[in-house]
């Protein structure tokens, strides 16, 4: 093996080694983070078509990963191959330097093989140079496509992925999986290759040398192919089985960080982290399975490279006695019997990192190849200008995956444009659902949903979508100021439609109040604002992209009476002049509304103006004489 690549191997273990680990393990120095803080800024591109890694992939597989990049792999073959030859190249100048002048005494012979030797040295030197930066330039774009592509699928996927995976499995095929084939590619992808190369190279080169001592040698193959053969099957199960007690670990990570405050209030910090430790401990057996048998394997394959040794030395002791072979040539065979068996040596190096890389990749494929459960059309209709809003739901049935029971059985209804109802019924009557199906973050399970008397699975998603306005029950801020928050839907918005927006839905007040005003730093989630606060600089965000159809699932529904008043006259503003769909989960919101829509048990009840409905005394009724009752109704 070349030298800079037995280096690398050595010391970088692939990513996977005992020394990355340790070195892993130690913080940066001060004088080594001012030596990278004094480096010259980065002006390299990927020079990767974005179109191309953002693009749906249903048939992923590595090959395809790698077809763009087929000319630098080529390219990074080929240095490997050189850098193979390097290696092979040194035992043969060993033999002729002994044979030709030490046991002939011809000085000029040995100052030629030295010099020959520091000229391979050196190329082999300038070839590892530009290998490592050519293999670590094309790692690095090959990732940064892999990268885009998770994230561009995670966009795509429907609520359906997200609410059957964890948080924190999903994070895992993010950074795990993506950093675990990174380390791989990165430094133990170069050591494999070439060992790979070296080990054919010497094999070849010591049937070329001595025939009976080279069939002599491959005598003892077999026994390692057996154990290879065997060692793969185990080693592999015991590594996917790791990988998916790690993703249980940084599931439960994510869960108990995200409900830390539950766990304090309920005093479940002992409870939780026995459960953490368990499910750690399940992913250090793993583990440590996996390192056992990599303990077995690679000491036998040493105590093979010395059998061999031993079994060449005694057959080549007859073939120098009569001659056949030379002294230089015997010293060159045990060269090269080092050379045969240190490929495999080096691939202990990195073989852990290997098969963290390997089942990474496999479940980076089974996430790539998930379909959505909203695709776009075949030929999608386009959405020009602005939609009027006409909503029109015939015979509605849906249930949601993996549940037996519909959600939504048989509803029929029609909104004009313009025109605001709320949806009131008791906890999963299936209004939060309408909302969903109208928003397409699902598709019905049977039936159609019109609107401008389109279906909505005939439209452009994304422009459909650029229509609507939505403000959930919990709205999501993302960290930023709160001027990029209002405009996170318009992200070319001035700071006059920005401020406009917070005007029009009166949230104008409250932000001149925050430290810093529209500067103001939200936290993640908005956790350091009010849920009244959180819930107006959402309706500005929904204000500002002025959609054609707004959809408030509950949107006042944790509020205290002072910030539901004020989150109700914004919503009042913000619902004018547009089709609205109102979650309402107090009726005196609803009663505002220009029609109520009951919903019970995924169907529709009852439908008409509020007035209208407590004369006909059904079970809108029988809601709003229990809610003015004081009796507290959750709708």
């Amino acid at each position: 093996m070349g030298y800079g690549a037995r280096a690398r191997g050595t010391l970088r273990g692939g990513g996977g080694g005992a020394a990355t680990s340790m070195l892993a393990d130690v913080p940066p120095t001060p004088e080594l983070l001012a030596k990278v803080a004094a480096l010259p800024p980065a002006t390299d591109v990927p020079n990767v078509r974005r179109s191309w890694a953002r693009a749906a992939d249903p048939h992923f597989t590595l090959r395809r990963l790698l077809k763009p990049f087929a000319v630098a792999l080529v390219a990074g073959l080929l240095l490997d191959g050189l850098d193979a030859l390097a290696s092979i190249a040194m035992p043969l100048l060993v033999r002729g330097g002994i044979d030709n002048g030490v046991l002939a005494g011809a000085v000029h012979s040995i100052i030629l093989v030295a010099l020959g030797a520091l000229a391979i040295v050196l190329a082999d030197l300038a070839v590892n140079t530009v290998q490592t930066v050519v293999v670590g330039r094309n790692g690095e774009r090959l990732l940064y496509s892999l990268r885009i592509k998770i994230f561009s699928q995670l966009q795509r996927l429907g609520l359906d992925y997200y609410e059957r995976e964890l948080a924190g499995r999903i994070m895992t095929r993010m950074t795990t999986d993506v950093d675990a084939l990174s380390s791989f590619l990165q430094t133990g992808l170069i050591t494999m290759v070439n060992s790979g190369l070296s080990f054919i190279g010497v094999l070849i080169a010591m049937l070329y040398i001595n025939l009976k001592l080279g069939l002599t040698l491959l005598s003892i193959m077999p026994v390692l192919v057996a154990a290879t053969v065997v060692f793969r099957a185990k080693s592999s199960r015991a590594y996917r089985e790791a990988r998916e007690k790690v993703s249980a670990v940084n599931a439960d990570l994510q869960e108990n960080v995200a409900g830390l405050r539950v766990a304090q209030a309920y005093r479940r910090e002992q409870v939780n982290s026995a459960h953490f430790a368990g499910l750690s401990g399940a992913y250090l057996s793993s583990r440590l399975r996996a390192q056992r048998y990599i303990a077995l394997y690679f000491p036998f394959v040493q105590a093979l490279s010395t059998l061999g040794g031993a079994l060449v030395l005694f057959v080549a002791s007859s073939e120098v006695h009569s001659g056949a072979l030379t002294a230089g040539s015997l010293i060159a065979y045990l060269l090269f019997i080092d050379l045969l068996f240190s490929p495999v040596q080096q691939l202990s190096q990195v073989f852990d990192g290997f098969q963290q890389a390997n089942v990474g990749l496999q479940r980076i494929k089974s996430l790539l190849r998930t379909p959505t459960s909203t695709p776009e059309a075949a030929s999608p209709v386009p959405v020009t200008g602005r939609l009027r809003g006409e909503i029109e739901l015939r015979d509605v049935h849906f249930s949601y995956p993996g549940q037996k029971q519909e959600a939504l059985g048989g509803v029929s209804l029609s909104i004009a444009p313009g025109e605001t109802v709320a949806l009131v019924g008791q906890t999963g009557a299936g209004k939060s659902t309408l909302v969903k199906l109208i928003a397409r973050f699902y598709d019905v399970t049977s039936g159609r949903l019109l609107v401008d008397g389109v279906d909505v699975r005939d439209y452009d998603l994304a422009a459909y979508r650029h229509q609507l306005g939505v403000v959930p029950q919990e709205p999501y801020l993302f960290a930023a100021t709160v001027r990029d928050a209002i405009a996170y839907g318009r992200p070319d918005a001035t700071d006059a439609d920005v401020e406009a927006a917070a005007r029009g839905v009166g949230a104008i007040e409250m932000i001149a109040r925050l430290p810093g005003g529209f500067g103001h730093e939200v936290s993640e989630r908005g956790r350091n604002l009010s849920a009244g606060q959180r819930q107006l600089i959402a309706l500005a965000r929904a204000y500002l992209v002025d959609p054609a159809i707004l959809l408030l699932d509950e949107a006042t529904a944790a509020l205290d009476l002072a910030a539901e008043a004020e989150v109700s006259r914004a919503t009042e503003q913000l619902a004018a002049r547009r089709t609205t769909l109102v979650v309402a989960h107090r009726l005196t919101t609803a009663s505002r509304a220009d029609r109520i829509v009951v919903v019970e048990s995924g169907r529709v009840a009852e439908s008409g103006a509020h007035e209208e409905l407590l004369e006909a005394g059904g079970s809108y009724a029988a809601m709003w004489a229990a809610f003015t009752g004081d009796a507290e109704l959750v709708a």
